[in-house]
């Protein structure tokens, strides 16, 4: 196992730790391996504070000043509007709590997921192989964020079903949703959205540059650079991963993972890669950023849908694209999640 750098950037983590549970939660019967725990930050449970329905403002609205075009966002279709929650922000809450879902994104994993939930989901204090383990409110359960299901507590063994979002940056959501709303700054915390608080995690791919991962992995696995980002597809047993990167020009892939059969749309240059799971022969009709447009076609139907999977004309949500279990995240922490991972290849 090679060495992991302490964490000495944010006053939300410490080092890595010599134990593997903490106080408090070492009692739990857990799932996953233990020895892969670690304490991410002070003070436990909401040492990183979620936001609950936080404020938002429209394309030229105010408390946006820390926001860029080249900036990444996860952008959703709620069931009435469209909304963009910034890395910047997520970077430091993790957790956003809506009226009936939930945004969960781990920096540390670049993993970012979109679920429907009753109940309120906290930062927990704990990671599992650099990833978040969210912890929900009602019931006291664990979940890390990228296992999809709990690992302790009552609610063991539940499993978490994703919802569409897309990643990409702020300057192609709103040409493609002009009527989005954003996440704004108003957040009652006193954060410098401006600063990435992890120095250059996030561009740091060897150890040369010293912060390349912090805390054990249960796996490692050199065949793509660590912190290359990449589409996972999670079907029962079988875990399938893309290469975002591997595919720069706007196209439609067929994967079957597991039982299933999902078609991903993927752009490298537009930062876009999502999954449905259908059988649909979907083409691109149309892929514009700039002119805001980007149409998928069934040509048997004529149907169209844009990029979160909503019909274009008269939606309905019995025709709406279904999202796959997938989610963008670092190489890394995928292999050390899922070691027989496959990488799709072109």
């Amino acid at each position: 196992m090679r060495f992991f750098a302490p964490l000495l950037l944010t006053v939300f983590i410490i080092g890595c730790q010599e134990s593997s549970v903490t106080d408090g939660v070492s009692d739990l019967t857990w799932t996953i391996d233990t020895k892969f725990i670690r304490q991410g930050c002070y003070d436990g449970k909401d040492c990183i504070p979620s936001l609950e329905v936080p404020n938002k403002s429209h394309v030229d609205g105010s408390n946006l000043g820390f926001l860029d075009d080249e900036d990444l966002v996860v952008g959703i279709w709620n069931g009435s509007e469209h909304i963009a929650y910034p890395h910047a922000i997520l970077n430091w809450h993790e957790i956003v709590n809506e009226s009936g879902y939930s945004i969960s994104y781990c920096p540390l994993t670049g993993s970012a997921i979109h679920l429907s939930t009753s109940v309120e989901y906290g930062v927990s204090g704990l990671l599992f192989n650099s990833n978040l383990i969210m912890y929900d409110r009602e019931t006291d359960s664990y979940w890390p964020q990228m296992l999809l299901r709990s690992a302790a507590g009552d609610r063991s063994g539940g499993e978490l079903h994703l919802n569409n979002l897309v990643e990409t940056t702020w300057g192609t959501w709103k040409s493609l949703f002009p009527e989005t709303q954003v996440l704004n700054s108003d957040t009652d915390y006193s954060r410098n959205y401006s600063r990435y608080p992890y120095g250059n995690y996030r561009t740091c791919n060897s150890l040369a540059c010293g912060d390349y991962i912090y805390f054990p992995l249960a796996n490692e696995d050199e065949r793509l650079p660590a912190k290359n980002r990449v589409l996972t597809i999670i079907d029962e047993d079988q875990v399938k991963a893309i290469d975002i990167d591997s595919y720069p020009d706007p196209q439609i892939l067929s994967v079957d993972v597991g039982n299933s059969l999902y078609r991903v749309v993927i752009s490298g240059r537009d930062n876009i890669a999502v999954a449905f799971e259908t059988t649909r022969e979907l083409t691109i009709s149309k892929w514009d950023i700039s002119a805001g447009e980007i149409i998928l076609n069934q040509s048997d139907t004529g149907k169209e849908w844009d990029i979160t999977g909503q019909l274009m004309v008269n939606p309905v949500a019995s025709e709406r694209l279904v999202a796959g279990n997938a989610y963008i995240a670092y190489w890394f922490s995928v292999a050390a999640f899922y070691p027989d991972v496959e990488i799709v290849s072109g």
